[in-house]
């Protein structure tokens, strides 16, 4: 059920992520990123475990990877713009400091 619940909040993370980045620019995108890593962070804080938040982690990248590239109508919900390129690169690494952070 943690297994669970981790991937939810994780995949959960990065379409909020996803459909707020390009609002209000740069405000959008700052939010998406301290979301995302704050949520991965309560992950591991509300079980105690680094394995959990890596599981959110990969949540949110297999959630990202998939918003970042053309759907069947060749619709794109991550562009390569500022905000997009902001969201993919330093979500990540504020994912990747979320997990290396101390419970």
């Amino acid at each position: 059920m943690k297994f669970l619940l981790s991937i939810f909040v994780g995949g959960a993370t990065a379409i909020g992520a996803t459909l707020v980045h390009p609002s209000l620019l740069p405000l959008g995108a700052i939010v998406a990123i301290l979301t995302t890593h704050v949520m991965i962070w309560w992950i591991g804080r509300h079980y105690g475990k680094r394995r959990y938040r890596v599981y959110a982690l990969f949540a949110w990248i297999f959630v990202m990877m998939r918003a970042g590239s053309f759907g069947v109508g060749q619709e794109l919900l991550i562009q390569g713009d500022v905000a997009g390129s902001a969201l993919l690169t330093l979500g990540f690494f504020a994912g990747v400091f979320a997990i290396f952070r101390r419970v």
